[in-house]
């Protein structure tokens, strides 16, 4: 049996990584067993790509999945987009021996409404088709918004029925399903085959201190802030029967997706993840 492989995708780190390079990070992930590395929120251009191939050669490592935006949001953006930049992100990914380009948010214009998701669908296609051509799959990260229905249809559902499954697949996360008031264990299945990336992401509840304090008690403040990202095996999702069922349909990659680690150290936050999920006894996925 092929298991999926645990990966780190490196949001957590962008601020190490803006400020230091790669290399305090890349050799901790090797430090620590994980060989996949899923690159979002840090930069990947001609002046860090030489780095990452040397680090990558030299621990071990295999970059798995690269972020990409589908259109220049603003002057400043600095993530490079399909609309501009996909022969080069293409070179770069084949470079790193990576399969998977994804673009990790509904482009803003598709928000609510379901003109927006066919649009977006087709673009989705027009360039999961030219990348195909690379040897590359495009995949779209989803949210909580995807989960908006539009006569009966979830948006989700839009992008699964508009898009061509030789070229366009979806990036699970198991936090955002949840959010969403969604089964994670019934979209994995659901879109088995055309789902090889799930976010592995922990959902948990606290409240915070102005509650536990008293100096805020209006439960509609509260509820704002009580939801959290959470370290793998620490929150309130059945992270086992999940990992479970990404081995029984096949997926691929499984990337800790910590968006945040509030108050604790990003690497520590990390450390915990991968050490529940072995804990748990999934040493085949590393």
């Amino acid at each position: 049996m092929e298991y999926p492989k645990v990966a780190v995708q490196t949001i957590v780190f962008s601020k190490v990584v803006k400020d230091e390079g790669y290399a305090r990070v890349m050799n901790f992930l090797h430090q620590i067993g994980v060989k996949e590395v899923e690159l979002s929120k840090v930069p990947v251009n001609r002046d860090t790509v030489p780095e990452i191939e040397t680090l990558c050669h030299q621990l071990g490592l295999h970059i798995c999945v690269m972020n990409v935006g589908l259109e220049p949001t603003s002057p400043n953006d600095d993530v490079l987009n399909l609309q501009e930049n996909l022969d080069e992100m293409a070179e770069y990914a084949n470079r790193f021996g990576c399969k998977y380009l994804r673009i990790g948010m509904l482009p803003y214009w598709a928000y609510g409404n379901k003109e927006g998701h066919l649009r977006y669908a087709q673009r989705l296609n027009i360039y999961g088709e030219k990348l195909s051509h690379y040897g590359i799959k495009l995949y779209h990260h989803h949210h909580e918004f995807e989960f908006q229905k539009y006569q009966g249809i979830y948006g989700l559902e839009l992008l699964e029925q508009n898009t061509d499954p030789r070229y366009v697949g979806f990036e699970l996360d198991t936090h955002w399903l949840q959010f969403g008031g969604q089964d994670p264990i019934h979209w994995i299945q659901k879109l088995e085959g055309r789902a090889d990336l799930v976010h592995l992401k922990d959902y948990r509840i606290v409240m915070p201190q102005e509650g536990v304090l008293g100096t805020e008690r209006s439960p509609k403040v509260l509820r704002k802030q009580v939801v959290q990202f959470a370290e793998i095996g620490t929150g309130n999702l059945n992270i086992p029967a999940i990992i479970d069922t990404c081995i029984q349909t096949g997926v691929k990659y499984m990337p800790i997706e910590q968006d945040t680690s509030y108050d604790l150290d990003p690497f520590e936050s990390i450390r915990i993840s991968i050490e529940n999920i072995r804990n748990m006894g999934f040493i085949n996925c590393f």
